[in-house]
């Protein structure tokens, strides 16, 4: 109960630092620097944290079977600071309402995007067919994260 109550007083605190403070906390819970940010996403990462070392994080056995899951899965990006290429699994269909017509793109065996019976090397390249405008493809069609 005790520690529930400075858990709470904790938070509130957090949610009242301003920008430099919260960068501070963070690199004394995390050890590293926070990197760029917005205020909300690191009040959220620094709670979390806090909450983890109030209740206790993930158990290792927990940890192992999450693992195991995401092993199986061959989208799941598990290899943290590289930068990869979203997969092309062929067959995918990725569909885009725009302008109340709907437009639908999939993914050839050659890791080729085909629309209206052509057959595209990027998103950009069909963003760009569908709005005749310059479009970042992965955004256009939400895949972006």
């Amino acid at each position: 109960m005790v520690s529930e109550t400075i858990l709470g007083q904790r938070i509130d605190a957090v949610n009242h630092k301003s920008m430099a403070e919260l960068r501070e906390q963070f690199q004394e819970l995390f050890g590293f620097d926070c990197g760029n940010t917005t205020v909300r996403r690191l009040r959220r990462r620094i709670i979390y944290r806090l909450q983890e070392i109030n209740y206790g994080g993930v158990s290792d056995a927990d940890m192992e079977r999450l693992n195991a899951i995401a092993d199986k899965d061959p989208l799941a990006n598990l290899q943290y600071g590289k930068k990869k290429r979203a997969a092309k699994v062929a067959g995918t269909r990725l569909i885009r309402i725009w302008k109340g017509k709907e437009y639908s793109v999939s993914v050839s065996p050659q890791g080729k995007y085909l629309y209206d019976g052509h057959a595209y090397k990027s998103l950009s390249a069909v963003a760009r067919a569908i709005t005749g405008t310059r479009w970042n493809g992965k955004l256009f069609f939400g895949v972006k994260s």
